[in-house]
Formats: structure tokens, C-alpha cells, sequence
């Protein structure tokens, strides 16, 4: 991109972010039924990763340029309850170079949390699972080593199936398999292979026996959420979500039913300094 191509890029999405230009919508069978753009302090918690217990909403972040991760706590409006800030505990950064939360899932009172590390410049090669207090945010001292051969470039999202007590993860991108561990012991059960390669997942979240996953479409404004059949490795489109306003990153999902009809709650990153959460519901 030339320097001017880039200036006016530059302007346009300020003029995006302050006077909101543009309506997101969705594909054919969903609607974009709320919007929330969070300020850009409360971003700095939650622009990566999301998940919902029935009564909260909780969110990560991560800015790696100072280290910095992060864990908010939302009511059901995403109004921003309480923030815990360095939620990485300073060892993991000083022994692997831990300074990432990915997509973020929770149950039995616990958030589980993708974080990563690159300890010597070749890439996010340490992977853990960190159990953090769903109450206070606290970490709980519990974490599972996930590093292994089959994650290669960090662990960027995990997905928990409540129904059956199963955690799924997978690469970030050249996605052939989908990994699955033991909730309660984070063993590894196995790594179910998928009938296409996926690239660019940001965040994963299981629904009623389907792993949907939420694809970060790179320079475009169109963003697919991914089905992944977990009995047969299938794959197809669940739906596109074309967003206008800005050059979007699209970040983590989470599938829960609220009272407001809606089902799919995605965080996406506008390359400014705001996370915005869209929430859609199926149509008929």
C-alpha cells in the first residue's frame, strides 16, 4: 500500500469511528440484532475473547507490543461490571513469554483461557490452558500445558462442550484437525480431522453438538462463521457477517442463548482502539 493509499485508509476508518457510518448485516437466515462498541479503555480487557455463563458475559485481551493481558466481566447489555488487569501471572511471561489470551470459553465457575508464548522469537511455541475464578477474576493457580507438535503457531482460541466435559482447540491457521482434551484433566482425547483446511480462526464456541468458529477474513469486511460437524469432520458456512464501517478483525465467538432472542455474540476489533460486540439471532 502506498503512503497516500494508506493515509486515506487511515482517515477513513477515524471518520468510521466517529460518526459510525455504515449498518453491519448479516447473510440470509440472521439478523444483526445489537451493537455495542466499547470505549477504548474497556477494549484493552476484551477485544479478544468472549464467553457467557447464563448470567455474565466476560471478555480478554491482549496488547503484546507492552505486554499487556487483561480479563473484564460484563452483564447481559455488556455493561462493563469489574477489569483485572496483567491477568497473566508475571512467571509465565518471564520462563515462556507469555503475553496472549486468545478466545476464551467457560464452565463450572471457571474462565478458560488460551494463553501463549514465544519466549525466543520463533513463534508462539508455549501453550497453556489458565483457569481464572469466574467471581473475581482471579487467576486460580490452576493451568494445563497444552505445547505439543500439533499446536505450531500458539494456541489462539478453546471451546468447551459443558454437555459432555470435553475442551476443543486448534492452530491458528493450516486448521486440518480439531483437538480434544479431557475437561476435567486437560488430557489429550484426540484430534478429529475436518473434510477442509481452515486458516485465520480467532475463536470457537460449542452449540448444541456443533463447534462454530469465527474466521478472520484478512483485509476484507466480510467474516463467515464456520460449522464444524464434530461426529464427521464436516464443514460448511453458517453465515457471512459483512461489516462496512471499518477494515475489521474479527476476533472470538460465543453461541449462548439469551432472553433477547439472540444466539451468536462475536467480538470484532476495528484497528483503532474499540472492540465492538454484534450479537445476531437466527429469522426464519
Amino acid at each position: 500500500m502506498t503512503k497516500i493509499a494508506s493515509f486515506f485508509t487511515t482517515v477513513a476508518l477515524i471518520f468510521t469511528y466517529l460518526f459510525g457510518f455504515g449498518t453491519s448485516t448479516a447473510s440470509e437466515g440472521y439478523e444483526l440484532a445489537r451493537h455495542e462498541k466499547l470505549n477504548a479503555i474497556v477494549s484493552m480487557f476484551s477485544a479478544q475473547g468472549l464467553c457467557c455463563d447464563g448470567e455474565y458475559f466476560y471478555g480478554s485481551g491482549s496488547l503484546t507490543a507492552i505486554n499487556f493481558t487483561g480479563l473484564a466481566k460484563f452483564d447481559k447489555n455488556m455493561k462493563c461490571l469489574e477489569k483485572k488487569a496483567n491477568a497473566v501471572p508475571k512467571e509465565f511471561y518471564e520462563k515462556y513469554g507469555s503475553n496472549h489470551i486468545g478466545g476464551i470459553d467457560c464452565a463450572n465457575g471457571y474462565i478458560y483461557a488460551p494463553v501463549e508464548g514465544d519466549i525466543d522469537g520463533e513463534g508462539y511455541l508455549y501453550n497453556f490452558i489458565l483457569l481464572y475464578d469466574c467471581e473475581t477474576l482471579e487467576y486460580t493457580g490452576i493451568y494445563y500445558d497444552l505445547t505439543s507438535d500439533r499446536l505450531t503457531d500458539g494456541i489462539p482460541w478453546c471451546a468447551v462442550d459443558r454437555e459432555n466435559s470435553y475442551l476443543y482447540t486448534s492452530k491458528f491457521d493450516g486448521v486440518t484437525e480439531i483437538l480434544q482434551y479431557d475437561l476435567e484433566t486437560m488430557e489429550f482425547i484426540k484430534a478429529i480431522p475436518i473434510e477442509e483446511e481452515l486458516n485465520r480462526l480467532q475463536g470457537g464456541s460449542v452449540y448444541e453438538g456443533i463447534l462454530y468458529l469465527s474466521y478472520d477474513a484478512s483485509d476484507s469486511t466480510e467474516e463467515q462463521v464456520i460449522a464444524v460437524d464434530l461426529t464427521d469432520g464436516s464443514v460448511s458456512v453458517e453465515f457471512t457477517r459483512y461489516l462496512p464501517n471499518y477494515d475489521n478483525e474479527a476476533e472470538d465467538i460465543c453461541v449462548y442463548p439469551l432472553e433477547d432472542g439472540t444466539l451468536f455474540h462475536i467480538v470484532d476489533y476495528d484497528k483503532l482502539i474499540n472492540a465492538n460486540i454484534n450479537h445476531y439471532k437466527r429469522v426464519s
